[in-house]
């Protein structure tokens, strides 16, 4: 497999955030697209793959969906304890849960690597065609990196490091493609976990920002569609 193949998505990755960075007066737009992105990412991929794992052992749709909804209500309530504590702390308390978020982002990067790693080994195609769809969904998660870890506000060193993580990890990934970090049954756990958070994120922190803002509400509304398409249309050229 060609390093430079797994070098798109890095790409793509870092692309993403610079302008999620770079473009902070379009904000309310960057923060409805992403949240189409983590709702997409949500409903067309992590928990298709989490069904489709968890049936390869035996965990049933509702174990796997029960699990998802589990991690969606922990999240929702860790959320509504921290904005109890102090309002003065509320940018903290945001950053504090985006980089838990942007923890979830790496390792969905990861798992993006490895697609593309299976993929070139069925054959030299197939690996092209899934790096350019998941360099496509990529340049959403570089955004929705930046997004989540800066809770809005302006981007730290800290938040810089998450976002050369969340690049780097499609390269380890497809690097790692041959070996398993965790059994199946954990991976399904984990994939439901992402995709709770991220339903989380989307709907309790991200949504209701968009709400709040005065006028431009169907330029905000086709953001956040885009968002989910711009993931729907990824996971058509990966298939």
């Amino acid at each position: 497999m060609p390093v430079l193949l797994l070098l798109i998505p890095v790409l793509s990755t870092l692309a993403g955030g610079l302008l999620a960075v770079r473009f902070r007066r379009f904000l309310p737009v960057l923060t409805a697209a992403g949240a189409g992105l983590l709702l997409g990412a949500a409903f067309l991929d992590l928990l298709p793959e989490g069904l489709d794992l968890g049936a390869a052992v035996k965990m049933g749709a509702p174990a796997v969906l029960g699990l998802t909804l589990l991690f969606f209500l922990l999240f929702v309530g860790v959320e509504s304890f921290l904005d109890a504590q102090s309002a003065r702390a509320g940018v903290r308390e945001r950053r504090t849960i985006g980089r838990f978020a942007g923890g979830m982002m790496i390792f969905h990067s990861f798992r993006d690597g490895m697609a593309i790693g299976a993929a070139f080994a069925a054959s030299h195609a197939a690996g092209y065609a899934v790096t350019l769809g998941i360099a496509a969904h990529d340049l959403g998660d570089g955004m929705n990196t930046v997004l989540l870890t800066t809770g809005g506000g302006r981007a730290r060193r800290a938040d810089y490091l998450f976002l050369a993580a969340d690049a780097v990890a499609p390269f380890a990934g497809g690097l790692l493609t041959i070996w398993w970090l965790v059994s199946s049954r954990s991976a399904v756990v984990l994939l439901a976990l992402a995709a709770g958070f991220f339903l989380q994120m989307a709907t309790s922190d991200l949504l209701p920002r968009v709400r709040g803002v005065e006028g431009r509400r169907g330029v905000l509304l086709g953001a956040v569609m885009g968002g989910a398409a711009l993931i729907w249309v990824a996971n058509l050229l990966v298939r």
